[in-house]
């Protein structure tokens, strides 16, 4: 998987050789309002949710049970490239060897930025995720997201 940072597709700011800069030219007032990002995640992102940290920081976060370590560790290297190619880095969480939670806020100005949701949207429609088949059942928001199934020999 591989993402050109000249190919940013985060609305910021580029530098003089076009990459993508998407957090060090923003500030506080490019937070998202409440309800601009409520909007936001329904219609644009529903996989992930708003969560609020005890510090009052607004941030984006998706959880899913991949189908074993090897997919799970393969989806965080992915979701791990593009964002290391946009310069706009998530928290990225394994727990009990197939738990995963991704979290994206910016940083810098401490909450969820209309960058952030173009991430999530990103994330989302390129990294592929063998999830675990219970999993995808109880979340069938999740199906077309996930890696596809191979086709039957003939």
């Amino acid at each position: 998987m591989s993402v050109s940072a000249a190919a940013c597709p985060l609305p910021s700011k580029r530098d003089s050789a076009g990459a993508c800069v998407p957090c060090e030219s923003l500030d506080p007032s490019s937070l998202m309002s409440s309800v601009d990002l409520s909007a936001a995640v329904s219609t644009e992102c529903p996989l992930w949710t708003i969560k609020t940290s005890s510090d009052g920081v607004n941030k984006l976060s998706r959880s899913y049970v991949a189908k074993n370590f090897v997919s799970a560790m393969k989806s965080l290297n992915d979701c791990g490239e593009i964002c290391e190619a946009l310069g706009h880095h998530a928290d990225l969480h394994l727990t009990s060897y197939r738990n995963v939670e991704i979290v994206v806020y910016t940083h810098s100005v401490k909450g969820v930025t209309r960058n952030d949701v173009e991430l999530c949207k990103k994330l989302d429609g390129e990294v592929k995720v063998a999830y675990s088949p219970k999993w995808l059942k109880e979340n069938p928001a999740a199906v077309g997201t996930e890696v596809p199934k191979p086709l039957p020999k003939e």
